[in-house]
Formats: structure tokens, C-alpha cells, sequence
């Protein structure tokens, strides 16, 4: 879990003055539709669109796979410009963009070595560009207080509750005056387990996000390991709520190894409800197994994701 939370530390600020966060995601469950596909034109271009609806939205791994495309298509220009944003918009790592698995073919192509010489630079105007840079100090701040305690256990057990206390109430202080930034999501999942309890964390966040979430400023899916850690611990002695809600794949209930899906007829109509596609496409990209029960028609696949 620890290695969870150092891996959000790596992404990119994203305040909610960022809109068409949902309408974004669309284009990029599309791209990676055409991409397993082979279609890679139609790929680069939903990858372009989702950029371009929103550039702080897509994380670092979305310029990078379509700058692997555009390099696909001998489109150096475009594949250079990506792998520029992916530092100035998302403030991709320089071992990340480096090592990432889809560009290694073009290493040591003259883009690559280009973008990569000057990485420096584009980390540096990827501050200058930051619209509320006080927040983006005092957000760091608080998550690298964060992370230091929960390095070790001694200090966790004695400082964790008074920090965290500390943290969230900080955070709604700056969330009230700058808006909600993606990566003090670590700092919510600490109080999981008051969600949906009548306490000043979640009064305050569940109205607030829940209207980001109707202007598109914030993912459909927000709530989503919230949900299933809850539902995962309603009760957990009698094991009376079993079988996740919307997907296996999520921190809410990894840690109670749920194998098994609530309600499976309905699954589907539930992920859209919250934004995710059918489960099927998951075994369509990765070959993930499908449970037994479950059923899906293939050839709906481009017209469910298209209709999301």
C-alpha cells in the first residue's frame, strides 16, 4: 500500500479549474480501443482529442503511449510535442518517461535524446506555468507530511490520527479557496473509514465533489475505492456484503481479496453509472478473466464506450 500512495505522489497537480475531465476519459477509453485494435490514426487522434479537451487531465502515461503512436506513424513532430507536454502539462518523471515501455523502440531516436537534454528546462517552465503556486507548495506540503510518518511504524501508531486530522482540515481550508487537486486524494483515503458517517470531513467533500463531478471537473469514478471499502467493511464479521460493486481492480478492496461480483446482471449498468466502460473491456485490453456468470456481447464494445 505504501508503494500505492508514493506512486500518487508522482502525479501531476490538477485543480478543478481543469474541465471536461469526463468528456476527456471518453476519448481516451476510445484511444486505447483503437490501439489494441491496430488502428493507430484513430487511436493518435482520440489520445489528441483527450488532450485537447483537457490538457491537466490525462496523466503522464496518456502523452507518452500516444507519443509511441504518433512515432508508429512517423509523425516525429507530433511525437516530440507530446513527450514535450508530458513534462510541461503532467510533470512526467524523467527515469518515467525515460524507461516507459511503449517508447523504448524510439529511444534513441533524435526526438527522444532532444526532449530529454532539455528536460530541465521544460520542468522548470511546468512551474512557471502553474496558476495557483502557493496552493501547489501547501498541498505538497501537507502530503509530504504525509508520507514521512507512514515511513515508519513507531511514528505512524503515535502521530498518524493528529496528522491526519491536521491535514484534512488544512486541505478543505485550501480546497474551499483553490478548488480540488487529483493528488491530496491520499490524504481523503485516510478517513475511508468515516465515509458516509455524518462527520466534517465527508460533509463537506461528498456535496463538493459531487458537484465537481456534475460540471466535469472531477471524474465520474471519484467515488468509487470509497464505495467498495465500504462496502467491503458493512460487516465484516457476518459477511453479509459480498462481492464488489463496481470492479476488482481497485485499492477499495484489494485488501479483502474480493474475487466475486454484488449483483452481476446489473455490473455494467452500474460502472456507467459511475463512468467506467463494460467489464469486458478489460478482458478485451489486458485478457483479464471474466467471471462465469457474466455476460457481454462483443460486438457492443465501440458503441458502449462511444455512449458512456
Amino acid at each position: 500500500m505504501k508503494k500505492f500512495f508514493l506512486l500518487l505522489i508522482l502525479l501531476a497537480f490538477t485543480f478543478t479549474s481543469a474541465q471536461n475531465v469526463f468528456k476527456s476519459q471518453k476519448q481516451i477509453y476510445l484511444a486505447e480501443y483503437y490501439a489494441h485494435q491496430k488502428e493507430n490514426q484513430k487511436a493518435l487522434d482520440h489520445y489528441l482529442e483527450a488532450i485537447k479537451l483537457n490538457p491537466k487531465n490525462p496523466n503522464s502515461d496518456v502523452y507518452l503511449e500516444a507519443a509511441a503512436i504518433a512515432f508508429k506513424l512517423k509523425k516525429s513532430k507530433t511525437a516530440k510535442e507530446l513527450l514535450i507536454q508530458s513534462i510541461t502539462k503532467q510533470l512526467a518523471p524523467l527515469d518515467f518517461l525515460r524507461d516507459f515501455k511503449s517508447l523504448q523502440p524510439y529511444k534513441e531516436s533524435k526526438e527522444m535524446k532532444e526532449v530529454l537534454a532539455q528536460y530541465d528546462d521544460l520542468e522548470n517552465q511546468y512551474y512557471r506555468e502553474l496558476k495557483n503556486p502557493a496552493a501547489y507548495m501547501k498541498i505538497q506540503s501537507l502530503i509530504a507530511t504525509d508520507q514521512l510518518i507512514r515511513k515508519e511504524d513507531n511514528v505512524f501508531g503515535k502521530l498518524a490520527t493528529k496528522i491526519d486530522s491536521t491535514n484534512i482540515t488544512n486541505l478543505i481550508e485550501l480546497t474551499k479557496k483553490y478548488g480540488w487537486e487529483s493528488r491530496a486524494w491520499v490524504l481523503l483515503w485516510h478517513h475511508r473509514g468515516s465515509y458516509k458517517e455524518n462527520d466534517f470531513v465527508w460533509n463537506f467533500f461528498t456535496p463538493y465533489l459531487q458537484k465537481e463531478i456534475e460540471k466535469d471537473n472531477v471524474n465520474k469514478d471519484f467515488f468509487v475505492d470509497f464505495d467498495e471499502y465500504e462496502n467491503s467493511t458493512k460487516d465484516p464479521i457476518n459477511k453479509t456484503s459480498e462481492g464488489s460493486l463496481y470492479t476488482l481492480q481497485t485499492l477499495g478492496n484489494l485488501n479483502f481479496n474480493k474475487t466475486a461480483y454484488f449483483d452481476i446482471e446489473n455490473l455494467d449498468k452500474r460502472r456507467k453509472s459511475v463512468g467506467l466502460p463494460p467489464l469486458y473491456f478489460e478482458h478485451f485490453l489486458y485478457g483479464a478473466e471474466l467471471p462465469e456468470k457474466y455476460k457481454y456481447n462483443p460486438d457492443n464494445l465501440l458503441n458502449d464506450l462511444e455512449n458512456l
